[in-house]
């Protein structure tokens, strides 16, 4: 690469870039959240329980720092310069980052340095003309602060190059240096500096020595950046590289062995609302659908089943303020249900059936396709087909809790809550969900209006015993 500020532009927005993608993929390792999940095209459920994505966002982006920073054993390597293999990797390198949720940003900055890189690129070297083998000798003439890039185009008309620091010593204007490579061949043409030039900003630099018997003898070479500068001879200079102290990730929280939830299932429920199993947030805290990338309590207030948004806290206020009660299928919390098997799943089914069957809720709510697939396995000995699934109400017949004398409650299937599921779009799971919550409210109605009815009763009652004992 050139010696263009453009160049060192690209480095450091490809740093971030990078520094991003590392940062995103241990996130990912805590919170997997993927738009789409085609790992395990469970797409109604979280991430496969194998982080693929992360792991190769993860490598990518230390491949993006190494590259770029750079190690010791690739500085000056082939890949290290090349453009062409910056324009394959990269690319890539952002599609992996896309493909995570905590990763747009390292996508774009990616998508950015590219574009830098390669608008210096197309402001960068010349290579030597095919037909010249030099063994060359030129005289040049240098001039004291003259070390500009010898590219087409120079940044800031190559004034940027005068205050920076070379440790050089200025030599006389007379003074001049011969440039010499080797060669096989003894024929020595003689070429314009115009095609010096050329040769010196080439890919291939080397290092010429002078060949002047004066005492102020200088060496000239060609750098790394593409200029000539003047060094002595004997003095080399080392630059030391500070590196910042990492900061070590915050490590996931460890799943709570039990969970604090408790379920909430009083007599006469209006509706059961059946989870799958808590999460890890809400095994610590005891509060239902905690973390705050769950859409559980949105979802309860823009159907209607609540009047106003609540908060997980106010879990165990439900069945007083609006008979809506809350259990699970599995009472072991894990960081997302993918982490559950099917025979613990299958398991729940029984004692889900046992607790409705002693409560006997007006209707049960499975928040989550994975719950039915159970429950349709336990009963059918079979998983259930895709034409036969169906969101919302579902068939008389497959009413849980059935028992002597009571015919069981009605089932509605839900959609999932979880932020991890990205299967279906806000708009649907809000209609799903809006359909059960038009239910709950006319039947919360009609208890009202039926208790009313009552009261009035007993009233009427009492005030014709009073008259009867006057």
């Amino acid at each position: 690469m050139g010696r263009l500020i453009k160049n060192h532009w690209g480095r450091l927005i490809i740093l971030t870039a990078a520094a991003y993608q590392v940062a995103s993929a241990i996130e990912a390792f805590i919170w997997p959240k993927v738009f789409w999940d085609f790992i395990s095209r469970n797409l109604d459920a979280a991430v496969a329980p194998i982080p693929v994505l992360q792991i190769l966002n993860l490598i990518m982006g230390l491949v993006g720092l190494a590259w770029e920073w750079p190690l010791k054993p690739l500085a000056g390597s082939i890949p290290h310069r090349s453009i062409e293999i910056r324009l394959i990797v990269y690319p890539l390198s952002a599609l992996l980052a896309a493909l995570l949720y905590q990763g747009t940003d390292p996508a774009i900055y990616y998508l950015i340095g590219i574009g830098v890189y390669f608008w210096a690129y197309s402001e960068g070297e010349m290579s030597p003309p095919t037909g010249i083998q030099p063994k060359v000798e030129v005289e040049l003439t240098l001039e004291p602060m003259d070390d500009v890039p010898v590219n087409k185009i120079t940044s800031f008309n190559g004034r940027l190059q005068q205050f920076m620091h070379n440790g050089t010593t200025h030599s006389s204007p007379s003074a001049s240096s011969t440039i010499s490579q080797p060669t096989n061949s003894e024929h020595k043409p003689q070429i314009s500096k115009r095609e010096t030039e050329t040769i010196i900003s080439s890919p291939r630099r080397k290092k010429a020595t002078s060949r002047t018997a004066s005492p102020a003898t200088t060496t000239q070479r060609t750098t790394r950046s593409q200029s000539i500068m003047t060094t002595p001879s004997p003095v080399s200079t080392k630059r030391k590289r500070i590196r910042t102290p990492k900061i070590p990730s915050t490590p996931p929280l460890a799943s709570p062995t039990e969970s604090l939830l408790r379920d909430t299932i009083p007599p006469n429920l209006i509706l059961l609302l059946v989870g799958v199993n808590p999460g890890i947030m809400t095994g610590i805290t005891g509060h239902a659908y905690a973390h705050p990338s769950n859409l559980f309590w949105k979802l309860l207030y823009s159907s209607g089943i609540t009047s106003i948004r609540h908060i997980p806290a106010d879990t165990y206020k439900l069945p007083a303020l609006y008979s809506v009660g809350n259990t699970n299928i599995v009472e072991r919390p894990t960081r997302d249900a993918s982490m559950l098997s099917r025979a613990e799943m299958d398991a729940g089914v029984p004692v889900l059936e046992a607790k409705i069957a002693a409560q006997r809720p007006e209707v049960v709510c499975l928040v989550g396709k994975s719950i039915w697939e159970a429950v349709w396995r336990v009963r059918h000995g079979r998983g259930i087909r895709k034409e036969e699934f169906r969101y919302g109400w579902q068939a008389e017949t497959e009413n849980m809790g059935r028992c002597d004398g009571w015919g069981g409650a009605p089932v509605f299937v839900a959609t999932t809550t979880s932020g991890l599921a990205a299967g279906m779009k806000p708009a649907e799971k809000e209609a799903v969900w809006a359909e059960l919550g038009s239910w709950v409210v006319r039947r919360r109605a009609e208890r009202e209006q039926s208790s009313v009815v009552v009261k009035d009763e007993v009233a009427v009652k009492d005030e014709v015993v009073v008259k009867d004992e006057v």
